[in-house]
């Protein structure tokens, strides 16, 4: 398991949630997912259904920058179906 990844790959919703998918597989908990151009509204999409739905937390870069980081749970989340929240 990694500690951090950074993705600056495709702005297509799906592909970006499928990196997004695989990324939260690879790396540890409580560890960082760092991605770039966040503000395209296909990238914030896929990043809000991990932030509603799987507990990613933002965390702040202080500097002025394109990329956003998120912190990912621990223990690792599981939401059951039941629990689903839209983020569209």
């Amino acid at each position: 398991m990694a500690d951090a990844a950074c993705v600056d790959g495709s702005h297509v919703f799906h592909n970006v949630f499928v990196d997004l998918y695989f990324l939260g597989e690879l790396v540890r908990p409580s560890g960082l997912v760092i991605l770039d151009d966040c503000q395209w509204p296909s990238v914030a999409t896929a990043v809000r259904y991990f932030e509603l739905n799987v507990g990613w937390r933002p965390v702040t870069i202080v500097a002025s920058t394109r990329l956003s980081a998120y912190r990912l749970p621990e223990p690792r989340v599981d939401s059951p179906c039941e629990d689903f929240q839209p983020f569209g």
